[in-house]
């Protein structure tokens, strides 16, 4: 059953903090709580990818784009 509210994404950019910094990361996520990361080494089955910038905060996951304007939009996964 936990399987089936887990929710996977990839991103070209997953940032934890200041200083921790992964590219083409994967975010495996139970009700938006990061529950476990690890590197995106191929294709894996029902990950969702999301282009751009994935910013964990307090554990939650946000999906930051940007847009033609500048400005940028901050949503909850």
């Amino acid at each position: 059953m936990l399987r089936d509210m887990l929710r996977r994404v990839a991103s070209n950019i997953v940032i934890f903090s200041e200083n921790v910094q992964y590219t083409n990361h994967v975010l495996e996520l139970f009700n938006s709580r990061v529950v476990n990361h690890y590197p995106l080494r191929g294709e894996i089955a029902m990950t969702e990818w999301l282009g751009g910038t994935i910013i964990v905060e307090n554990g939650k996951a946000y999906h930051i784009t940007k847009h033609t304007d500048g400005t940028q939009h901050k949503q909850l996964l």
